[in-house]
């Protein structure tokens, strides 16, 4: 493919550098530019016209967020990735349609799953010349169902038109109905966009089956049901119980040591 165009805004200039060492290594990966401040970030991007921009949630007379937004004022196209020490914008920078959010010190790991992806919205865009907004759906799912913004122990949920991260700490379990996926928490359920599966492998719950999967810790009660199975009484108000499979019994026990 041919390169990306890339800009950089930066504050932190040793922070800049070894981004940039970074995304150098990729030969698809074109830095058009660099900047240290919002205003200079703007008139780089519109003279530079960058396909996607690597930005600073902290940077001087502009608040990330909302120079976010304005880029997206100038190209609306544009893949914008934040760079951060901060996850607690995580969830504004979804809302803006970000494509990506990096928590600082970087990795080179982590850098490739971005570059990974933003090559891949960059396919999908030249090929169909299509704009953010028309695909902002499917990338917000590929967010949401990534274990990308290193808080691999939150679960992106729908709340409100808006989207909240639950601590996997605070989920009591996690079941399908009507083909949609809930998160039950002590008093509140959210729908989330992950499936059980991608559930299971970011936290580490037991799959009790194939409907359910469960936090250990907020098991109250396990009792032997019939047929070789058994059901969990959770710790929620309702003391909702989850029923465990035949298959699923032996793991069971494997865990909690009976």
């Amino acid at each position: 493919m041919n390169s990306i165009k890339c800009i950089l805004i930066e504050d932190e200039l040793p922070a800049m550098d070894e981004l940039k060492f970074i995304l150098e290594k990729y030969n698809e990966i074109e830095i058009v530019g660099t900047a240290e401040n919002s205003n200079d970030g703007i008139d780089i991007i519109k003279c530079l016209k960058p396909e996607a921009v690597f930005l600073d949630i902290n940077i001087p007379t502009c608040n990330g967020i909302n120079l976010a937004k304005k880029i997206k004022d100038v190209n609306s196209k544009i893949a914008v990735i934040f760079v951060t020490a901060y996850d607690k914008y995580a969830v504004d920078a979804f809302e803006i349609m970000a494509l990506d959010y990096i928590l600082k010190p970087f990795d080179d790991k982590r850098i490739d799953k971005t570059v990974q992806r933003l090559k891949k919205y960059i396919d999908i865009s030249r090929e169909n010349n299509i704009s953010v907004e028309s695909r902002i759906s499917e990338l917000i799912k590929e967010l949401k169902n990534a274990k990308v913004v290193n808080i691999i122990n939150k679960i992106p949920c729908e709340n409100n038109g808006k989207i909240i991260l639950v601590d996997a700490e605070d989920i009591y379990f996690c079941y399908i109905e009507s083909e949609k996926t809930y998160i039950k928490l002590y008093d509140k359920i959210y729908v989330t966009s992950n499936n059980l599966s991608e559930i299971e492998e970011k936290t580490g719950f037991f799959r009790a089956h194939r409907s359910y999967v469960v936090n250990i810790n907020k098991i109250l009660e396990i009792y032997s049901w019939f047929n070789g199975t058994y059901k969990l009484v959770m710790k929620d108000p309702e003391k909702s119980e989850i029923p465990v499979s035949r298959g699923n019994v032996k793991k069971l026990k494997e865990i909690i040591n009976i």
